[in-house]
């Protein structure tokens, strides 16, 4: 399981570190009323907020562009708070998964008072770039972003962190000012809630069912 999970991960990984020293430059002209500084700083960041909540709340979801513009303001607002814990983009990306998380929590609050049930993972258009992987990642997506919606919410954001936007354990602890074996045992809960899920779905497990026997080896 923890490959099926690995797997979805792998599929967009993290920007590259080469962008930290400039968004830390531009973030301190933002910080200092720089306006044209502020708009490239957004013209940077915004695209990678997009990524987080497509990831967070599905592509197809309806308050995607709404999540990140408003994930952008709470950023900039918090840019005073930012102690160099991580980079500026991971700042700003932990910010979109908790945004993004809130957002699903509402939709999920609404549905249970309409009593409508959660979506079906087999109707869900795979993400994957890998095609042998692609069954499996499209019938797993939906499964993970609805684990989110129940799972108490540190664990939630290590799970959107470490499993859905690649960062290391050291990151997500960085980031959330959680000791690392925190984090760790944050994630291990994570998973099995999420591998409890999947086997007990049959048509998941049907198709995790080669990547559980590779993990076994």
């Amino acid at each position: 399981m923890l490959r099926l999970i690995s797997g979805y991960r792998r599929s967009d990984p993290p920007p590259p570190d080469g962008r930290r020293d400039e968004l830390l430059e531009l973030a301190h002209a933002v910080q200092a009323g720089d306006r044209a500084a502020l708009r490239t700083f957004l013209a940077q960041v915004v695209p990678h907020l997009l990524r987080v909540a497509r990831r967070v709340l599905g592509p197809q979801h309806s308050d995607v562009e709404d999540v990140a513009y408003e994930a952008a303001y709470a950023v900039v607002e918090g840019l005073s708070r930012f102690r160099g814990e991580g980079t500026v983009l991971h700042f700003a990306c932990r910010v979109a998964v908790l945004t993004a998380m809130n957002v699903r929590r509402r939709d999920a609050a609404q549905k249970r008072a309409r009593g409508v049930a959660g979506c079906d993972p087999d109707s869900v258009q795979a993400e994957a770039r890998d095609p042998e992987e692609q069954a499996v990642l499209g019938a797993l997506a939906p499964v993970v972003r609805e684990l989110l919606d129940t799972l108490p919410e540190p664990l939630a954001e290590a799970l959107a962190l470490h499993n859905m936007l690649g960062y290391t354990v050291q990151e997500v602890a960085e980031q959330s000012g959680a000791p690392v074996e925190t984090v760790r045992s944050r994630l291990r809960l994570a998973k099995q809630a999420l591998r409890k899920r999947v086997l007990g779905h049959p048509r998941l497990r049907e198709v995790a069912e080669p990547l559980l026997r590779e993990e076994a080896r």
